[in-house]
């Protein structure tokens, strides 16, 4: 007698509740939740449809749009799901602004150029697929004679061959395509994400491949939610709805996708006593497996709880609490850092001190309140016109200092009128229009942290006495 059995292997504990469900009532009661700012609540308030990148996971076709309504369903953002794209697509398609969430976006220096992340919200890890054959591999460097295959744009491939530069790898649109490779033996394994190969052993073609062994935690898939460069706020939010996200939540819903079955023909009359072992060692696997969760939940738990710990402490050290700036602390190290690349390389450096004109005025008139607005609202306009690559810090009461690396103090000169001209301009409520006076110093050989802010601060207060909301350049230190 012939039957066809399923052996379900799951990678961790799922909850019974499906993914839909978990979403069923969010569109109809999503509201805009205290814990985001005053900005934030308007940014939300003012937009009618965000749209989110549909990138094909192979737990199934809703898997991108589900794991955004659940973390952002106490903002109020209304979130729908694109056409179903690739990878690749998906990548382009938030730079080109035809979307504007990426879920499962792994963050690395080129992608920070023209993304925002939020802080992780998953960590998988990843795994190496072979055929049936392939005995374990318990370490990738003996097999790196063989060809490889992941997707296109994942980080992994950078971070393999930074680590073994011998290695072979081959890119394919989507991990379906990869397991093609693998199957039809033309490439020797796929490496991915276990979150994206899981299901994909349910298929029928597949029922020669098996999960060899796994890369070292090192290289474990940590995903963020991703927007585009220019859109601040909507990062501030997702940013926000990822550190108050109930951790447990996102990993029963990535729990409940990390199951794959396998099934083929067996003949039982022939085979009984293999089904018997298999019941014994499916009991006690699932025991095992019961104890090992508890012990791993505790410990992810203290981990994660390490982790936002770690990350609210760095930035309460580097941040000025008022401006959301760097501070003096945060400055003096990356003075310390930029000064040896120039001595060492010669490159260009450049500082802007700037000062708010009269600023004790303003307290005087309208209080320190209001003053702490104006400062505010000060420090995010000289943000949005600054480029990505300069260093932005209060100096100390109404000044601000900003570190230009790779530009001389002449294009500094003409980056700080740009800023001058946006400040005389503004309506700073309820002090009206402000100016500012701007102090321009560049990077000499020799120069130190303190040499070259006395050359920037001598330059300020020269454009205080000649009449303020100018800009000054001095080139060497006058007695």
């Amino acid at each position: 007698m012939f039957m066809k059995p399923h052996i379900v292997m799951m990678l961790i504990f799922t909850s019974g509740m499906s993914t839909h469900d978990l979403f069923a009532q969010q569109d109809s009661s999503a509201t805009i939740t205290p814990f985001l700012g005053e900005d934030a609540q308007q940014y939300v308030s003012s937009q009618k449809e965000l749209i989110v990148c549909s990138v094909a996971q192979a737990v199934g076709s809703n898997a991108s749009i589900d794991i955004v309504k659940l973390i952002t369903k106490n903002t109020g953002l209304n979130v729908i799901a694109s056409k179903p794209m690739s990878w690749r697509e998906g990548v382009n398609g938030l730079k080109q602004g035809d979307c504007d969430i990426l879920p499962w976006a792994t963050e690395t220096e080129e992608r920070k150029q023209f993304m925002n992340f939020t802080r992780p919200y998953a960590r998988t890890i990843r795994v190496i697929v072979t055929r049936k054959e392939q005995p374990y591999i318990g370490s990738i460097e003996p097999y790196l004679h063989n060809y490889f295959v992941t997707e296109t744009n994942n980080n992994i491939v950078a971070q393999l061959q930074h680590e073994y530069p011998s290695i072979q790898i081959t890119r394919t649109e989507s991990t379906l395509e990869a397991l093609e490779l693998v199957e039809t033996g033309e490439l020797f394994a796929n490496l991915a994400s276990l979150y994206s190969v899981s299901n994909l052993f349910g298929n029928e073609r597949f029922s020669e491949l098996k999960i060899a062994g796994q890369l070292p935690s090192r290289f474990d898939d940590v995903v963020s939610l991703a927007s585009h460069k220019d859109n601040l706020l909507l990062a501030k939010v997702l940013d926000k709805a990822v550190m108050t996200t109930n951790q447990i939540e996102i990993a029963d819903f990535m729990n409940q996708s990390a199951v794959y079955t396998y099934g083929r023909e067996i003949d039982y009359s022939r085979y009984w006593y293999f089904g018997l072992i298999t019941v014994i060692l499916i009991i006690s696997l699932l025991w095992w497996i019961r104890y090992l969760r508890a012990l791993n939940y505790k410990l992810e738990t203290t981990h994660k709880e390490l982790e936002e710990k770690s990350y609210e402490l760095e930035i309460l050290s580097t941040t000025d609490s008022l401006t959301n700036t760097y501070n003096r602390l945060k400055l003096d190290d990356v003075f310390i850092k930029e000064i040896a690349r120039s001595n060492r390389y010669n490159s260009e450096l450049s500082v802007i001190m700037l000062d708010i004109d009269f600023f004790k005025n303003v307290n005087d008139e309208f209080g320190h309140i209001a003053g702490d607005q104006i400062l505010i609202k000060f420090a995010e306009l000289l943000k949005t016109n600054l480029r990505d690559n300069d260093i932005l810090g209060r100096w100390g009461g109404e000044e601000f200092l900003v570190i230009c690396t790779g530009i001389d103090s002449t294009k500094a000169v003409l980056a700080a009128e740009k800023l001058r001209k946006i400040i005389e301009n503004e309506n700073f409520s309820p002090a009206s229009n402000l100016t500012a006076s701007f102090g321009i110093a560049g990077w000499k050989k020799g120069d130190t942290e303190e040499s070259i802010v006395a050359r920037a601060d001598q330059a300020m207060y020269t454009s205080k006495h000649q009449g303020r909301n100018r800009v000054t350049l001095i080139e060497s230190t006058q007695s």
